[in-house]
């Protein structure tokens, strides 16, 4: 039974280390994602300025 019981906690020690490593890189990728989408959005914003500040100029010429 000793052995027996030896690979039961071997596998659910190998099953749980899977699972943090997994879980792990979901929230990283996810982290990273809203990361990214807030930098672009600011980059849409400064050009959007510019676009605006640009057209301002236009109109006055």
């Amino acid at each position: 039974m000793k052995i027996y019981d030896k690979e039961i906690y071997q596998r659910e020690q190998i099953m749980q280390t899977t699972i943090i490593i997994v879980v792990a890189f979901v929230i990283g990728f996810v982290i990273g994602y809203i990361a990214n989408k807030f930098e672009k959005q600011d980059h849409i914003n400064a050009l959007e300025q510019n676009v605006y500040i640009l057209q301002k100029q236009l109109n006055t010429i």
